[in-house]
């Protein structure tokens, strides 16, 4: 496991990292998500001692991290880093000279080298010149030179920043297996279709602090903290019948179960959807529209466990402080007071 302890970082005046607790466990595709400036790089970074912490600690498989030149040495044996530019990380003319570099200066055998090259279909370029390659290449390039060292644990900083879709697919692929063959990683992203493709823990950083962490994608939380949110569509906002019906500005409402169709009649509410209720619902959200679903308290597990798999935001209210008094009337609901399953949105394993 790769953990720190209230960790802070400045770059002169400016504060970066604010008290950081972080984790990546052993076999684990860490997710860090953010905005740009939020900290993620820079957390990164310290991961395998490009950066020293100014307070806090950083630990590796229980051993706190030194930063003299032998520990530093041992450190990035186990933790490789992928640069989110590959110019930035390729120093050698050709690319088997690239490739072996680490090894060589660790002294190493290069036994992982041609292993990482055959990998990474490699096979052929050895004598190319690594300036001649296109942006993908160079990425497998630094990918294979990280693998050459035979990490445990890969670091990754926007590995598919300027990726075409064949690239994207092409990354998960390696992950996916590196990941079979017992390698650890933590990347950041921007991403939300390469977040969900690879990922299996989620943490959220703002501002240089982690403000919220899940074993799943929410989807509000990933919008207000800067995630590319790719085909994410419209709105389903569930209200269980037993509880008092929110006035929110919505395109549809729909009722599903005799208790919430009661509810609706009680409240005069035009109700637009009363057939097929949960399929019409979550097709009325996929097209970009908001619906307000009233369901029978009993069926909510239904309810979130079908919309789950749907590109939509996702929203619950368990308790809310006002009532309707027309249909598609929006209001300043600063009234309404949400309990959000899972985190508040849309939630995507």
């Amino acid at each position: 496991m790769i953990e720190t302890r209230d960790l802070w970082f400045s770059y002169g005046d400016r504060e970066v990292l604010k008290g950081v607790n972080f984790k990546a466990n052993r076999g684990k595709v860490t997710i860090l998500l953010g905005r740009n400036g939020a900290g993620k790089t820079t957390l990164l970074m310290h991961l395998n001692g490009l950066l020293k912490p100014a307070r806090g600690e950083v630990w590796i498989d229980g051993i706190k991290v030194k930063y003299d030149r032998k520990s530093l040495l041992e450190i990035r044996k186990k933790v490789g880093f992928v640069f989110q530019n590959p110019d930035d990380q390729i120093i050698a003319p050709t690319v088997w000279q690239d490739v072996v570099f680490g090894p060589k200066n660790a002294e190493m055998s290069d036994k992982f080298a041609k292993k990482a090259i055959k990998y990474l279909e490699l096979e052929g370029y050895e004598n190319r010149l690594c300036n001649s390659l296109s942006g993908g290449e160079k990425r497998r390039v630094v990918i294979a030179g990280i693998l050459a060292m035979n990490p445990d644990y890969i670091i990754m900083d926007e590995p598919t920043a300027g990726l075409d879709g064949f690239g994207l697919r092409s990354v998960v692929e390696i992950i996916e297996e590196l990941k079979e063959g017992g390698k650890t990683f933590v990347i950041s992203t921007h991403d939300l279709d390469f977040a969900k493709a690879v990922g299996e823990r989620f943490v959220y950083m703002d501002c240089g602090k982690i403000v919220h962490e899940s074993d799943r994608i929410d989807l509000t939380i990933a919008n207000r903290y800067g995630l590319r949110m790719g085909n994410v569509r419209g709105r389903l906002v569930v209200v269980p019948h037993n509880v008092e019906i929110p006035e929110i500005d919505t395109d549809f409402i729909a009722a599903m179960g005799i208790k919430a169709k009661e509810r609706a009649f009680k409240e005069g509410l035009d109700v637009d959807i009363v057939d097929a209720v949960l399929e019409r619902s979550i097709l009325r959200a996929v097209e970009g529209h908001t619906v307000l679903l009233i369901c029978s308290a009993e069926m909510m597990s239904v309810v979130e466990r079908e919309a789950k798999k749907f590109p939509i935001f996702f929203e619950v209210l368990d308790k809310v402080s006002c009532g309707v008094s027309s249909n598609k009337i929006g209001r300043d609901d600063k009234g309404v007071e949400a309990i959000k399953h899972g985190a508040s949105g849309a939630c995507i394993h």
